[in-house]
């Protein structure tokens, strides 16, 4: 369960620790995002339904009369502190740090303000659990940035800015759902981003009695990156060979292929493991389709059988699970009073939701946490949540 944020003692804090100014204090948060359906499929330009989560990153800030940057975490020991010059230049070794400097790079673009900033820090979102702590990140500081120096950049260009901040600062070649999830997040909506045109609509999610329980493994994901590298590899090969289809030579994505198509040409593909990355993005993007249609109509159930879909082939065709997730996931699915269950994020660890009656919680946690350890060795940790707002201030 996540610890409550409290603005007047972080106010405090900020205060007590930088007291050089009587310049305004902003205060900014940013979600993390889950992926409800949708996973794997963004680099093949796929329909992804993610969504931001109760659980933030939030950032005090104010200005400076000169053209010092002072930054501390409430979380990590430590004061870092800059000049304007010093800040934007690339790091040699990357931290957390450089996902900020490497905003601010390409948010000023070469037009460096005259003045500095104190930036105070904390955060109740899981690291390295794959609900984005980096995008959460990324986004409260282009925003809080954005607001501060009256720079009015369009939502979506901080989108761009965070993820090639992450790309050239940070050294992690992520795709466009994270941050877009964490710029447009809308309370109880799911986006539906189209990765190829990067853009959305939002559906609604009406859970009813049930609550979505963000389950983390606490496995380290020491496959995930280079798993990730060799399903691109696999799925670009296989687009090349699919193209050589007349009918299909002007499909630019994977995702583009309809699944009447990839059946009548899949031969050409002459080898298994093709043939199941394929497979499971064809069909992962039409199950991001349906959610979206029977979360329209109401039907819940509908949409926890369509998660169990998604997690049995990404175990099956994608082979990115393993034995962790794997465990949460047939634990959980047996459960009664839980109707979905799958992995989201890259896999290997990292986490699972599952959609559990709000009366089952802590017995659900309780039951599947022990089955998982016996099994495992290791404790997962349970954390309910509803879906929020995207990046905001604070008033």
């Amino acid at each position: 369960m996540h610890a409550d944020f409290k603005h007047t003692d972080f106010l405090n804090d900020f205060i007590a620790r930088f007291k050089n100014s009587t310049e305004k204090i902003h205060v900014f948060r940013s979600p993390a995002r889950i992926n409800l359906i949708g996973e794997h499929i963004d680099y093949n330009g796929g329909k992804v339904f993610p969504a931001a989560i109760d659980r933030y990153l939030s950032m005090a800030i104010r200005l400076r009369d000169d053209d010092t940057i002072n930054i501390q975490n409430q979380d990590i020991q430590g004061s870092w502190s800059f000049t304007i010059p010093q800040f934007h230049e690339k790091p040699s070794e990357a931290s957390w740090i450089s996902y900020l400097r490497g905003v601010f790079h390409y948010l000023f673009n070469g037009k460096w303000p005259d003045r500095g900033f104190d930036a105070l820090f904390t955060s109740n979102v899981p690291m390295g659990a794959g609900v984005s702590s980096s995008a959460a990140l990324e986004l409260c500081f282009a925003y809080g940035l954005s607001w501060l120096y009256k720079l009015e950049i369009p939502r979506l260009d901080l989108v761009h800015i965070s993820r090639k901040a992450e790309h050239e600062y940070a050294g992690v070649h992520c795709g466009i759902m994270d941050q877009y999830a964490v710029a447009f997040g809308k309370a109880e909506h799911a986006l539906l981003l189209d990765t190829s045109a990067c853009t959305h609509t939002y559906a609604p999610v009406k859970l009813g009695d049930y609550v979505i329980m963000l389950i983390n493994t606490n496995k380290p994901r020491s496959l995930a990156d280079s798993k990730y590298n060799e399903r691109l590899e696999e799925c670009q090969k296989a687009l090349t060979l699919l193209r050589t289809i007349p009918t299909l030579s002007q499909c630019q994505n994977l995702c583009d292929i309809p699944p009447d198509q990839f059946e009548q040409h899949k031969a050409i593909l002459n080898n298994a493991n093709l043939e199941r990355r394929v497979r499971h993005c064809i069909y992962e993007n039409q199950r991001v389709l349906a959610s979206v249609d029977v979360l329209n109509k109401g039907d819940l159930k509908a949409f926890g059988k369509l998660l169990i879909e998604s997690h049995i082939s990404l175990r099956e065709n994608y082979e990115v699970t393993g034995l962790h997730l794997d465990t949460i996931f047939e634990s959980a699915r047996s459960y009664a009073d839980c109707i979905g269950v799958r992995m989201t994020g890259a896999g290997f660890g990292g986490c699972a939701i599952a959609l559990i009656k709000k009366t089952a919680l802590d017995d659900f946690a309780r039951t599947v946490g022990s089955d998982y350890k016996s099994k495992t060795g290791l404790e997962a940790t349970f954390y309910p949540v509803t879906i929020g707002e995207g990046v905001h201030e604070l008033e």
